[in-house]
């Protein structure tokens, strides 16, 4: 009997099976389908041996060229390994290449041909990258062979992460523009950290385990004896964070009803620094329409946005953030009248319907005059000084920041909730778990990951990654660490 028969042979056998468990008499519906599903995968097995045994089988070139070598197909030698895929693991047996006249290792041109990356198929592949840019790799793993019956292993979900995030951020940057954009281009600009692993720890995990003859809990118990953790210094960052710098880009069109929107938002972000992510930013808002089309750029105070934005998007109106606005507004009248009044609430209102108004020179000029009417001496003044100081430092840096009036009466937006939500589903609810270290590039690959889930472009990144070989890495990247620096207090200047 030959390979293909006896293929074919288990393909039958496998359908006979799951034909048996539609006349089994016993057992719950549960059951049932717990048994069916097993015995599904398993003629998926059977379906992707046959596949592979045939496509090993199919006559080829004895002599071929690849990559600028001269191969010739071996005659009495074949590989043999197992392939995962998304059925379970199946036994590969194909012919090999030699490279004729120089020493180098052996081409499997069938792999090639059939589109595997190393041991896997690409839809497995993508399946596990999926999950881990949705959930911890652990968790992704766990999931993958609940419906699939195994999982790869820590290692090469790693390598999997690894080659499939280094192609995110170029498909991002490249992505084509939607036909039915809109009218109005909105970008959106805003922050949050991710814990990384510090030099310090990276060493110490490096390190030989210290072997213990109890259980798991005392082991975990001498490794804090023998490293036991400092206490943070003032200005120290507890989680070690390094800031991933998150931008939005959507549009609104113009319907008999008002504006429509957020249309077709884009989430794109880096660790990197605040001038990579507009570095990138540019490019995309231009493809959109930026410079054709009204713009308009809201972020909150960080001074590095608002350079950034003087410098990569001088033709969008600025506008910061309605809402830090009122936040500081309330800050400042918790200066000058007591905590949960009615004389604070009042006050905070009248300031915020100046606002409203655009009536922004009239606002600095009523904080400015209460500011001088604290004494310099008394109990508490001169903190209370320094806080409404700080407040109006901040307003008068952003006074032509504030267009509420103008946007207000267009229907637009006057906040930043959209890159607000985005930086926390973005980044806090993957990046930033309890107990979690990462490596800066593999956090930066899977960043660039999430974005592309979250921007509902995943079918399309895996047809761009079926149009090119995809390969493994033998080892994952090793982890590159972070050290925080101290955050250092500034002292603020005293008003003359």
């Amino acid at each position: 009997m030959t390979t293909i028969e006896r293929v074919e042979r288990d393909v039958q056998s496998a359908m006979q099976a799951v034909r048996a468990l539609g006349d089994r008499t016993t057992g719950t519906l549960t059951a049932i389908e717990h048994d069916l599903w097993v015995a599904l995968l398993g003629v998926g097995r059977a379906v992707i041996a046959l596949y592979l045994t045939k496509q090993a089988a199919r006559p080829r070139a004895a002599q071929y060229v690849h990559d600028g070598l001269a191969y010739v197909l071996d005659a009495h030698s074949r590989r043999k390994s197992e392939v995962g895929t998304r059925f379970g693991k199946v036994l590969f047996c194909r012919p090999i290449g030699r490279a004729v006249g120089v020493r180098h290792r052996a081409d499997l041109p069938v792999d090639r041909e059939l589109g595997l990356c190393s041991a896997f198929s690409l839809g497995t592949v993508t399946t596990v990258v999926q999950l881990c840019a949705l959930m911890a790799f652990a968790s992704a793993r766990e999931l993958f062979a609940q419906f699939h019956g195994w999982a790869p292993s820590t290692r090469s979900t790693l390598r999997m992460v690894d080659a499939v995030g280094a192609r995110a951020k170029a498909f991002l940057d490249a992505a084509e523009v939607p036909d039915d954009d809109g009218t109005i281009i909105v970008i959106q600009v805003d922050g949050r950290g991710a814990p990384m692993i510090s030099s310090t720890e990276h060493a110490r995990r490096r390190q030989p385990k210290r072997k213990t003859k109890g259980t798991r809990r005392l082991a975990r118990r001498l490794r804090r004896l023998d490293h036991p953790k400092p206490r943070r210094k003032k200005g120290d960052k507890s989680k070690n964070a390094k800031v991933a710098f998150v931008g939005v880009v959507y549009t609104l069109k113009q319907t008999r009803h008002g504006w429509e929107g957020p249309i077709h938002k884009r989430l794109y972000a880096t660790f990197e620094s605040h001038e990579a992510l507009f570095q990138r930013l540019l490019p995309i808002a231009k493809r959109r329409g930026y410079g054709r089309k009204p713009s308009y750029f809201i972020a909150d105070g960080a001074e590095h946005i608002w350079r950034n934005q003087q410098k990569y998007f001088p033709d969008a109106t600025p506008c910061v953030d309605w809402y830090h606005v009122a936040e500081k507004l309330w800050e400042a009248g918790g200066c000058l009248h007591p905590e949960g009044s009615q004389a604070l609430r009042e006050w905070v209102d009248e300031q915020l319907a100046k606002l409203r108004k655009g009536q922004i020179p009239r606002l600095l000029a009523d904080l400015a005059a209460a500011y001088n009417a604290i004494p310099k001496t008394g109990p508490g003044n001169k903190g209370r000084r320094k806080r409404l100081f700080s407040i109006l430092d901040y307003l008068a840096k952003h006074d032509q920041r504030m267009p509420y009036a103008t946007l207000r009466s267009s229907e637009l937006d006057i906040g930043s909730g959209a890159v607000e939500g985005a930086v926390r589903n973005l980044v806090g609810l993957r990046l930033d778990g309890p107990g979690m270290r990462w490596g800066r590039d593999r956090a930066e690959m899977v960043l660039q990951l999430r974005c592309i889930v979250l921007n509902g472009q995943w079918n399309s990144f895996c047809e761009s990654l079926e149009r090119t070989a995809l390969k493994l890495a033998a080892t994952p990247i090793p982890a590159r660490t972070h050290d925080a620096k101290p955050q250092l207090a500034r002292a603020l200047p005293e008003a003359a």
